[in-house]
């Protein structure tokens, strides 16, 4: 096992800058709490960026929920897309989190090698897995909670996990990375196992702390100037067989159908395909199916949209 020789001087400039910096009257240190030394040590950034949780506004003036210490048993980190929840569990944590910073907690594991914690932006939901030495393991599985008949998918371009709900995109993990703490990458991947993440981190060699990441991004928010809503390709092909059979206005009344199981921005954005787009949309969509592709709607403030056959993060199926 290798230990950063820049460890104990991090450590100790980390417990000056958050000494007094704790939650709810307890203060907390990196002294205190290995995970945030750890985190400080190789990923500074993820850091200072949790010290301070802008609230997010949405239409009719409400506030995403306050981000706190997961106390229940799952301890998962939830983040609300597009109205529908979506949360990421924690492989093995042993205990209740402790919010070190307002926009970051750590918890224990099972295991004296590893521990967690969980980071929210007003843009990312974020579980970090914090490696301490070479006796951790290189698998880690987290459980992904959707609304129901969601799924997960690895995106064979670059390895971003897709979650669709009902043959909707509907929010992604962004690509994986580990980093050790001489800021070195770290080789790791995702598999899924039906609503399960599983990131392999190969960390033997590295310098310990390592830090790995699965973040979720949200997509389709109101807060968002860029929004995208793609359909799979079993979808796309399903609104071009109605074409076939129904023409112009069959098709838009199953596309109605669609937008109608949506909710949010993301409902709004689908509308516009047969409200504005009508016909124009359709042979999108016939176009899309015809080259085994997926149809998408672009979204971009103020109120630009434009409609495009999309390959990269379309459902297989």
């Amino acid at each position: 096992m290798r230990i950063s020789a820049r460890a104990f001087a991090v450590t100790l400039v980390t417990a000056l800058a958050f000494s007094g910096a704790g939650v709810y009257g307890s203060p907390v240190s990196a002294q205190d709490d290995r995970t945030l030394a750890a985190l400080q040590q190789v990923v500074p950034d993820i850091v200072q960026e949790a010290q301070t949780v802008p609230p997010v506004e949405i239409p009719e003036g409400n506030t995403q929920r306050v981000f706190a210490a997961a106390t229940d048993p799952g301890r998962s980190l939830v983040a609300v897309v597009s109205d529908s929840e979506i949360g990421i569990g924690l492989p093995e944590a042993a205990a209740a989190g402790n919010q070190a910073l307002p926009g970051l907690v750590t918890y224990a594991a099972a295991r004296p090698s590893v521990s967690y914690a969980h980071q929210r932006t007003d843009r990312i939901a974020r579980s970090l897995t914090i490696i301490h030495d070479a006796s951790a393991p290189t698998e880690y599985r987290f459980p992904i909670s959707a609304p129901p008949n969601s799924e997960l998918q690895v995106e064979e371009d670059d390895g971003t996990v897709l979650i669709y709900t009902d043959d909707v995109y509907l929010a992604e993990i962004d690509l994986p990375w580990a980093k050790d703490a001489d800021g070195n990458p770290v080789p790791t991947s995702y598999r899924v196992e039906g609503m399960t993440l599983v990131q392999t981190v190969n960390h033997a060699g590295a310098a310990y702390p390592v830090v790995a990441d699965p973040a979720l991004k949200l997509q389709c928010e109101w807060w968002k100037a860029m929004c995208r809503l793609i359909f799979s390709r079993k979808l796309t092909k399903q609104i071009y067989g109605v074409w076939l059979v129904g023409g112009v206005a069959g098709a838009i009344e199953a596309l109605k159908s669609v937008c109608d199981k949506l909710k949010g921005k993301a409902k709004v954005i689908c509308k516009t395909a047969y409200t504005v787009a009508g016909a124009s949309a359709i042979y999108k969509f016939r176009d899309a199916a015809r080259q085994g592709q997926c149809f998408a709607v672009r979204f971009q403030a103020p109120g630009i949209v434009w409609y495009e056959v999309r390959k990269k993060s379309c459902m297989n199926n």
